[in-house]
């Protein structure tokens, strides 16, 4: 695959990742916020992904799936701690 795509991909990436930013910062109620924070933790996972891709290097993925784990638990922590009013 021709790099100069990929290098075009990640361009695209970062740009998605500005409406996320906005959501977290603007959003008007705290649901915004964390659907914005996860789309944003999503971009970047695809990020490392490709970045991985091109540097032929698995560390990158190993970074990748833990923050994706990460961002998985967070989001359901929060879900949870705002329909229940606890995490536990």
């Amino acid at each position: 695959m021709n790099i100069g795509i990929l290098q075009v991909a990640m361009v695209f990436m970062a740009l998605a990742m500005i409406p996320c930013m906005y959501r977290i910062l603007v959003g008007p109620t705290i649901l915004d916020r964390v659907v914005g924070l996860d789309a944003m933790t999503t971009v970047m996972v695809v990020m490392l992904g490709v970045y991985s891709f091109v540097h032929e290097s698995v560390f990158f993925l190993d970074v990748a799936l833990v923050l994706s784990i990460i961002s998985f638990l967070g989001t359901v922590a929060i879900s949870k701690y705002l329909d229940e009013g606890v995490v536990f």
